[in-house]
């Protein structure tokens, strides 16, 4: 079961990637227009979401990369096994509200609405703060460890659930890129 989530790992890794090098791509022609715009820009749905899966994109990445080295770090702390579940998930929890805190300020600062992406990914990081609340408890206060499979399952689908989300922006502008080149050459 083990290798299956690596494999997954590094499966969302790679997604991940493509993502990121999507998002360089936009961000090389737009710059920081991205992240603060400026006033005479037309605000259309199209912008409104273009803003706010970039905003999303960057956050879920920068919280990913918060979140795992976090979670090596704790890992490897000398604490007792009690101490250090409850710091885990504690933690944990902590830079998932983080991230939903981040992605609701970013997106007033911008003044931009919240996309169908932002959404799946705020929702879907508030299943994960559940799982590890339920984890938090039923672990490090009670230190029943016959959930984890719930929360192990639960977490993936979440992440590949947001991960998709995340997607789903970049292949509609490639694939509407895509059907414009090939009306352009006809």
């Amino acid at each position: 079961m083990n290798e299956f989530f690596y494999s997954a790992g590094w499966v969302l890794k790679v997604i991940e990637l493509l993502i990121v090098l999507f998002w360089l791509y936009k961000f090389s022609k737009m710059k920081w227009k991205l992240f603060f715009g400026i006033k005479k820009d037309p605000f259309s749905v199209q912008r409104h979401e273009l803003y706010s899966c970039f905003l999303t994109a960057f956050s879920f990445l920068i919280f990913h990369l918060i979140g795992s080295e976090t979670e090596q770090l704790i890992l490897s702390l000398q604490l007792d096994s009690n101490e250090r579940i409850k710091l885990f998930y504690t933690t944990m929890i902590i830079v998932r509200f983080s991230f939903i805190l981040t992605l609701v300020c970013l997106h007033l600062i911008r003044g931009c609405t919240f996309s169908a992406t932002a959404r799946i990914c705020t929702y879907s990081s508030l299943v994960v703060m559940m799982l590890l609340g339920m984890e938090l408890i039923a672990r490090g206060y009670y230190d029943y460890h016959e959930l984890s499979v719930i929360y192990v399952v639960g977490g993936w689908l979440c992440n590949f659930i947001a991960v998709g989300a995340l997607c789903s922006y970049p292949i509609r502008s490639i694939k509407e890129y895509l059907k414009q080149r090939k009306t352009a050459v006809e």
